[in-house]
C-alpha cells in the first residue's frame, strides 16, 4: 500500500489480487473463437496458439473456482438476422473477409469451450461488442460484489481482451492481465497488445496468481 495525494492505493501484486476484492474476468473463451470447427477455424484463422493454451485456460479457471475466486464469464453474442449489428458494426466484423454470423445466440459456437462452466456464485455477462462494459451490467455487478480488481484473461488479445482491459481501467478498477492466458490468431497484433499491457497494467502469470490465492486461502 502507498499513499498518493493522501489516498491509500493498492500497490503490490498480493494487495491488488487479494481474493476479498478480486474477480477473475474470463473474456470470450468460446467455441467460435477457439475450436477448429468454430467460426475462426472455418475462416482460416491460425488457432495454433489458442489451441495450445486451452488446457491452461481450463485448469486455471477451475483452480480459481476451487479456491473461491469470484468468476465473471463474458460471452460475445450476435443476434439472429443481424438484429444486433449496425451497418458500421457489420463493416467492422467483415473487414477481414469472415462472415458476421459468429457466436450466434443459442448456437454451439457461442458456448464456452469444454471444461469451462459457471459454478454457483459465478456470473455470466452477455455482450454484443468487444468491451465487456459497453452496454452490459458488468460494472454494476462487479460493484455489487465489492470488487476493486479485475484479473483478465481470454481471447482475442488485441480485440475483446484489450477492449475489456481498457474498459476495466477506465471504470476505475485495478486491472491485472494474466500474461500467459491471452491469445490471438494474429501473432503481430498479439505482440502489439502485449506491449501495451506491459506499459500500462500489472501483469502476472497464472502460476503466480494461483500461488497468491492459495496462500490467502490457507490464512483464512
Amino acid at each position: 500500500m502507498k499513499l498518493i495525494n493522501g489516498v491509500p492505493v493498492l500497490d503490490t501484486l498480493e494487495e491488488l489480487v487479494d481474493p476479498a476484492h478480486t474477480a477473475l474476468v474470463v473474456v470470450d473463451v468460446q467455441n467460435d473463437f477457439c475450436h477448429p470447427d468454430g467460426h475462426f477455424g472455418r475462416h482460416g484463422k491460425d488457432l495454433a496458439s489458442t489451441q495450445a493454451a486451452l488446457p491452461r485456460y481450463v485448469s486455471f479457471v477451475n483452480a480459481a473456482q476451487d479456491l473461491g475466486i469470484r468468476v465473471f464469464f463474458l460471452r460475445q453474442l450476435t443476434l439472429p438476422h443481424g438484429r444486433s449489428d449496425s451497418p458500421a458494426w457489420l463493416r467492422f466484423k467483415c473487414r477481414d473477409g469472415k462472415s458476421p454470423e459468429y457466436t450466434l445466440k443459442g448456437s454451439w459456437g457461442a458456448e464456452l469451450i469444454d471444461g469451462l462452466a459457471p459454478r454457483e456464485g459465478d456470473v455470466v455477462v452477455e455482450k454484443f461488442r468487444p468491451d465487456g462494459f459497453h452496454g452490459t451490467p458488468l460494472d454494476n455487478l462487479l460493484r455489487a460484489n465489492g470488487i476493486q480488481t479485475a484479473v483478465l484473461l481470454g481471447t482475442t488479445t488485441e480485440g475483446c481482451v484489450e477492449s475489456t482491459v481498457r474498459g476495466a481501467s477506465y471504470h476505475d478498477y485495478y486491472t491485472v492481465v494474466v500474461k500467459d492466458l491471452v491469445c490471438s490468431p494474429n501473432a503481430v497484433q498479439h505482440e502489439g497488445s502485449m506491449r501495451l499491457y506491459e506499459a500500462r497494467y500489472p501483469m502476472a502469470t497464472s502460476d503466480e496468481l494461483l500461488a497468491i490465492w492459495q496462500k490467502a486461502r490457507s490464512r483464512n
